[in-house]
């Protein structure tokens, strides 16, 4: 019987079973012997005090050396086995101490195979990953192993759970023995192309030691920066990133970064030509008239006016990385439009540098001289305001070409530190009071909206404050349609007491609308919910708009588009308008008319339907 004995054959190559050596899911560590404090009594089932969340690990136990802090020392060994298996596999994480942070595999009383974890500096991640050792040269001898922590200070401590022998190794990595520190490499350059050309890693873990803080200085300051991953020696970069360099060209500037390889930055070259991928617009799951930036991550919308026929849009931006999400190299990317529609991508506007990142904030237009600002523009004439991170506090820039560059302003920061992370400042000019106005969120002691006032957007005035506001401030003027007075719209995140109640509420969308005097808002409704969406958020309206509308766009918040070049989206442009519905003066939101021009023919038209009978309709139409 041939296929009988093929059969059986086939069947003797399939994978022995694995063999657990150890789950660390016991009351204690026996048969392993524990020696020093590092490791207490008993598998750990969770961190430590002081220690952060600990995630990849399996079932409920697992080893920790945290038990005391990284202060701590101590040895597990186990008792002996016989190597019966191609591999051993593990999870492990912790410090990457060699010799000291460590999973030894001992054969014949000599350490054969090494492991420890990938972090040796602040931050970084307690999560446990899994590795393998190929041990096939040791077939049928016998063997121990022994977890160790003999290190003091940052990281001294090692995670260990789940050790297998197994044929199958499966998704694990090849284990390390330890990391080399990186050491802070420079690199003296004249820039002779508009771009730094760099290779980068894509998204890489950042714990990982070769994820480093990259600089650009120029006379003595920092004026760039963003962390990346450059690869290794003979690996293939993930994609090419051209940083922005144009400002420096011609200019010498000096690159820092830190690696194990004090080559790293020699193989860096400069180029007028920019890195663009033609099929970035291409992929499956890119929205077709949502806004999205042409890579890298983006969240809050940022800064929105129309100038000279262009509706400009820039928004929180990483270039280099879709994963890391707000907070985290935040520059301003810069898009153009004519329509609200179609957009064109420009330059930066801003960048991180010695400043910090670049927060969220606004642009107000300057219709008068503002001798020092905007001398020799053509008004009027947009200015940023921004939030910059270290310290946090609040800067201007301006432009010289139409908003294709931006410049700082020397007496930055225009508004310093008032509380703990105060940023997203919105900026308006107040026409009865003659007087710049800023919305600004301060927090620190409770979620505030703090409220300033200028006449030369440098040199401000605290002039009142309200509680509960936080993040993304939007402010500006309406007339109500239920008593025709003249109003100023506030428009926000809110969570605290309802006004004259005693009602808590939170609204991640919402406004309120008052009146103004210049210095304090005076509310004359409730607090009431906006836009209804989970998704929108960090929203604001284009300042100058030419038919004097109130459209809004806001961030697109946690949308997703598996494998393309970026992440996250805006929302389609909105108007926002105050009618009057049951006798109140509500906050309507409709698509702007730009948006019209993507619909096709109308296939229903019909009106008054009830929603039973609008169901029928399509369904009607869904069958045709």
């Amino acid at each position: 019987h041939p296929l009988l004995v093929l059969f059986l054959a086939t069947g003797s190559l399939h994978a022995a079973e694995n063999i657990v050596i150890a789950d660390f899911e016991g009351t204690d560590y026996k048969p392993w012997k524990v020696s020093g404090d590092a490791f207490g009594d008993a598998p750990s089932k969770g961190p430590y005090a002081g220690q952060m969340k600990i995630e990849g690990h399996e079932g409920s136990g697992f080893v920790s050396s945290f038990n005391g802090g990284d202060g701590s020392k101590g040895k597990l060994v186990s008792p002996d086995f016989k190597i019966e298996r191609k591999f051993i596999t593990f999870l492990i994480g912790g410090g990457a101490w060699k010799g000291e942070t460590t999973l030894n595999l001992v054969v014949n009383g000599k350490t054969v195979r090494a492991a420890t974890g990938k972090n040796f500096r602040s931050g970084g991640s307690e999560k446990l990953s899994r590795a393998f050792w190929d041990v096939s040269e040791f077939s049928g001898k016998t063997a121990t192993l022994a977890i160790v922590d003999s290190r003091e200070g940052e990281w001294g401590h090692i995670n260990v759970d789940q050790i297998v022998q197994t044929d199958d190794k499966g998704d694990a990595a090849p284990a390390i023995d330890g990391v080399e520190p990186p050491v802070e490499i420079t690199r003296k350059a004249k820039v002779t192309g508009d771009f730094l050309q760099l290779p980068l890693v894509r998204n890489p873990d950042r714990s990982q030691p070769g994820f480093q803080k990259l600089s650009v200085v120029h006379d003595g300051k920092v004026e760039r920066f963003m962390h990346i991953m450059l690869p290794a020696k003979g690996q293939k970069p993930d994609l090419w990133y051209s940083a922005d360099l144009r400002q420096f060209k011609g200019k010498e500037v000096t690159l820092k970064f830190s690696s194990a390889d004090k080559t790293a930055l020699d193989a860096l070259e400069f180029g007028d030509k920019e890195h663009i991928d033609p099929k970035a617009y291409e992929g499956t799951h890119r929205p077709r008239f949502h806004f999205s930036p042409r890579l890298g991550w983006m969240n809050d919308v940022n800064g929105t006016y129309y100038h000279n026929g262009l509706y400009h849009l820039f928004y929180q931006f990483n270039p280099a990385s879709t994963e890391y999400g707000p907070g985290f190299d935040m520059h301003w990317g810069h898009s153009v439009s004519k329509d609200l529609i179609h957009w064109e991508e420009w330059p930066i506007a801003l960048f991180p540098d010695g400043s910090g990142q670049c927060f969220s904030g606004t642009t107000v237009m300057q219709h008068s001289p503002i001798p020092g600002v905007n001398d020799g523009a053509k008004l009027p004439a947009p200015a940023l305001f921004f939030s910059g991170t270290e310290p946090f506090s609040q800067h201007l820039a301006t432009t010289p070409d139409g908003g294709k560059t931006w410049t700082r302003h020397s007496a930055n920061p225009v508004v310093p530190k008032m509380g703990h992370s105060d940023r997203d400042p919105k900026v308006v000019w107040h026409e009865p009071s003659q007087h710049y106005v800023m919305v600004l969120y301060v927090d620190g002691k409770g979620d505030t909206y703090e409220f300033l006032r200028s006449k030369n957007l440098t040199d401000w005035e605290r002039t009142s404050v309200i509680p509960g506001w936080f993040e993304c401030p939007e402010f500006f003027p309406v007339k109500s349609p239920t008593t025709g007075e003249d109003l100023m719209l506030l428009y926000g995140c809110y969570g605290g007491k309802q006004w004259n109640s005693d009602e808590n509420v939170r609204f991640r969308s919402c406004y309120q609308l008052g009146k103004f005097d210049g210095k304090t808002f005076t509310p004359v409704t409730e607090i009431r919910p906006a836009h209804l969406g989970p998704n929108f958020y960090a929203a604001l309206i284009f300042m100058n708009d030419p038919k004097g509308r109130q459209i809004m766009m806001g961030w697109g918040q946690n949308t997703r588009f598996p494998g393309e070049p970026f992440n996250q989206c805006a929302s389609i442009p909105l108007e926002m308008k105050v009618k009057a519905i049951d006798g109140k003066d509500t906050l309507c939101y409709e698509p702007a008319e730009e948006v019209e021009g993507l619909r096709g023919k109308a296939v229903i038209q019909e009106k008054n339907l009830t929603a039973e009978e609008a169901n029928r309709k399509l369904e009607r139409l869904n069958k045709e």
